[in-house]
């Protein structure tokens, strides 16, 4: 069974989103995306919430969201995770023929969250909060893992951090778009040696949401684009029993996806988007999907997380958003010529190798 992105919406994205709430936020980017779908609220089988409590802060979250999509009294699915694991979770629905229709929607509001760094220390083993030292240790040691296996220089990490920047220039969307030296990346502050302040992304407040839909009633659609492959799965959870140089979970989600949409290699693709929450994280995943540092400018047209602002769970979703403009035709200055296939990578952040993969067809 064939499933489509019907239509598309995003609201945001803003380093803080000016007065509106995050019920705000998922409202507008909904209606954006019923819009362009053509549809009508009424027509929705049901959602798929893509967020978590912690983060929200507050239980059951996503009790909410029935009246900001338009499906109460409607199933709602809720996944924590990347946007792109609730992708693959409504295409399953999908498939089981219960529905034809649903939205997926997911959402940052980290503007109200005063202590992020607090927040991500949680994910990890409890005694690990005692330790007093920051959580982004991790991404410290799989970036000395990676520049000591000597394909990597740190000016090649600071390099994706400049181009990233600069890409998100040509994104109105786009939060953090400026021109950077490699100079000024290496010498920011210092947070996890070799990880400085420049290699994190940034958060931004910005909500995304996609109807999709199955072929019996994507015709109501002006420019559907189909997903041709999906696939997720999670690198070893112990993270002293995993490699640090390499992403085993891109790997094994980009085999399944690939293999689904009948691709040998991510090189297929028009369109490139790779996680990039962690500069030197982007040439993790790019090893795993056999992508080579000299493609670095093919990759996220739209600034990726680093451009564009780290969205929680809403990352995919940014990158399937721009996945579809480019597809369509309709990404302006950033337009990459006769797009056909984009490949759009998802990662849930740290300390986790939990990874997706999709690739859309126009």
């Amino acid at each position: 069974m064939k499933v489509f992105v019907m239509g598309i919406g995003l609201c945001g994205t803003f380093p803080a989103s000016g007065g509106q709430s995050y019920r705000e936020l998922i409202a507008r980017a909904a209606s954006q995306a019923y819009l362009d779908a053509g549809i009508t609220a009424d027509q929705l089988d049901g959602a798929v919430s893509v967020e978590e409590d912690f983060v929200s802060g507050y239980s059951i979250s996503d009790e909410y969201v029935p009246d900001q999509l338009g499906v109460v009294k409607k199933s709602v699915y809720t996944i924590c995770g990347d946007f792109l694991h609730g992708l693959g979770s409504a295409i399953m629905q999908l498939r089981t023929g219960q529905f034809k229709m649903v939205v997926l929607e997911g959402y940052s509001k980290a503007s109200n969250i005063l202590t992020k760094d607090e927040m991500l220390s949680f994910a990890y083993d409890p005694t690990f909060n005692r330790l007093g030292v920051s959580p982004h240790y991790l991404a410290g040691i799989e970036m000395q893992q990676l520049l000591a296996d000597g394909k990597y220089t740190k000016e090649d990490v600071a390099n994706v951090v400049v181009q990233m920047r600069k890409n998100a220039l040509a994104n109105s969307n786009a939060t953090y778009g400026t021109n950077l030296t490699t100079g000024d990346v290496l010498g920011a502050r210092p947070v996890a040696e070799p990880l400085t302040e420049n290699m994190i992304a940034r958060h931004a407040d910005a909500s995304v949401a996609i109807v999709l839909g199955t072929e019996e009633v994507v015709k109501s659609a002006k420019a559907p684009v189909c997903v041709s492959g999906v696939g997720w799965t999670s690198g070893n959870s112990i993270i002293e029993r995993r490699p640090h140089n390499i992403s085993e979970g891109t790997k094994a989600a980009a085999t399944m996806a690939f293999n689904e949409a009948k691709i040998s290699h991510a090189k297929d693709c028009d369109a490139l988007y790779v996680s990039d929450l962690y500069a030197h994280r982007a040439l993790m995943h790019m090893d795993a999907l056999g992508l080579e540092k000299d493609q670095l400018e093919r990759i996220n047209p739209d600034g990726g997380v680093l451009g564009m602002g780290d969205l929680f769970e809403a990352n995919g979703g940014a990158r399937i958003y721009d996945a579809v403009q480019q597809l369509r035709g309709h990404a302006g200055t950033r337009q990459i010529n006769n797009a056909k296939k984009a490949m759009v990578h998802g990662w849930r952040g740290l300390p986790t190798d939990s990874c997706a993969v999709a690739v859309l067809e126009a």
